[in-house]
């Protein structure tokens, strides 16, 4: 089956070094304290987020999927590697050479965004189609790109508290199940590689079961059809959690999708 749908998501950490080498030139500070630093500035102003300038991608979880919206496969990008840079590089290789439609939530908001920027520092050529004029970074390129945030705020015209996690849960999948996105910090300095991949696959598959509904809407699937994919796809699931060990929670949580009335 031919790829059309490359469906992902990231996590990614402050890297701290360059955090220090921008912001706090001169001022003598270990890595470790620029980054506390920064944590206590934000906070005063009720933030918690470090700017995406200074992420670096720790984890990509993508589901391929066919033009009949079968999944292809389930992967974590970086190979054996699982550095930033072979994330990235083969997240544009893949752009590059298969043309696949991206599909996240909230991508051109963050994850676009940041692989952009690594691609400038890595010195990535990315596919022309990417700058032109409606080209993937285009607002309303859903025909290139389909950010499932975009989507559903009618391009920022109106707002939904929860995200990804909200409207996974309407459909019953597991949504957030106890990590969530500020956890990846820690997770990653504690050494636990497992549980940030185990937790990007999650979400990637929310994605996947959320864009599944918006083709009902847009009448490209049947109800009927979604539901045979969400079976299939759980199917998948189960056989990766036997044999890598992961969605091992997501299955535990994963609801039938029960329409109220």
């Amino acid at each position: 089956m031919t790829l059309k749908y490359f469906i992902y998501d990231i996590e990614s950490v402050v890297n701290k070094k360059l955090l220090n080498k921008v912001l706090y030139a001169g001022e003598n500070l270990s890595d470790d304290d620029a980054y506390k630093k920064q944590v206590e500035e934000l906070a005063k102003d009720g933030k918690t987020f470090v700017n995406a300038a200074f992420h670096k991608p720790v984890s990509l979880a993508a589901v391929g999927v066919a033009s009949d919206f079968s999944i292809i496969k389930i992967k974590l990008l970086g190979g054996e590697q699982k550095t930033s840079a072979a994330i990235v590089r083969e997240f544009w290789d893949i752009y590059n050479h298969k043309n696949p439609i991206l599909v996240d939530f909230n991508g051109k908001g963050y994850d676009v965004r940041l692989l952009e920027l690594w691609a400038f520092q890595l010195g990535i050529k990315i596919h022309e189609r990417h700058f032109k004029q409606f080209g993937t970074r285009y607002r309303f390129a859903e025909g290139s790109h389909l950010d499932l945030h975009d989507f559903f705020t009618n391009h920022g015209a109106i707002r939904w508290q929860g995200g990804l996690n909200f409207f996974s849960k309407l459909l019953g999948k597991p949504g957030k199940i106890g990590t969530k996105g500020e956890d990846v910090q820690g997770l990653y300095e504690s050494g636990q590689q497992f549980a940030i991949d185990d937790y990007c696959l999650a979400d990637a598959m929310d994605t996947y079961f959320i864009f599944l509904r918006t083709r009902v809407m847009t009448g490209e699937l049947t109800l009927e059809k979604e539901q045979q994919l969400v079976t299939n796809a759980r199917t998948l699931l189960e056989e990766m959690s036997q044999s890598q060990g992961y969605f091992k929670l997501y299955l535990a949580n994963f609801g039938e999708w029960v329409p109220e009335e």
